[in-house]
């Protein structure tokens, strides 16, 4: 399906390739192969469709992997943003941006704002 290609990719495409040791991929079935995949105390993002298998991927350095790494890729499987979420529609949304965008052109003093 397209959710696995989405994941695949989005998976092998995590982290850097130069500084990646382990295989960068790792197909896992729905009967626990996590467990046999994934050495015990290594950190890993894991995908499962279903139960039916699905992805992990051996996180190398988990300070620099992005925390909202499953949040983007879910957006990006919609053809979201991840602002797109944070409001009701994508009318609301462009008029907040079109607000911010006059009052950053508008000479708005934000540092007198916040007092």
């Amino acid at each position: 399906s397209d959710a696995r290609l989405y994941w695949k990719k989005a998976l092998e495409e995590a982290e850097c390739e130069f500084t990646t040791q382990h295989k960068r991929v790792i197909e896992t079935d729905g009967k626990g192969s996590i467990r046999k995949a994934v050495p015990q105390g290594f950190a890993y993002v894991h995908v499962d469709f279903s139960l039916g298998g699905g992805y992990a991927h051996i996180v190398e350095n988990s300070s620099e992997f992005p925390r909202e790494f499953a949040q983007h890729t879910i957006a990006g499987m919609c053809g979201l943003t991840v602002l797109d979420r944070a409001y009701t529609n994508r009318d609301v949304y462009k008029n907040a941006c079109l607000a911010l965008r006059k009052n950053f052109s508008s000479g708005f003093d934000w540092i007198q704002s916040t007092k």
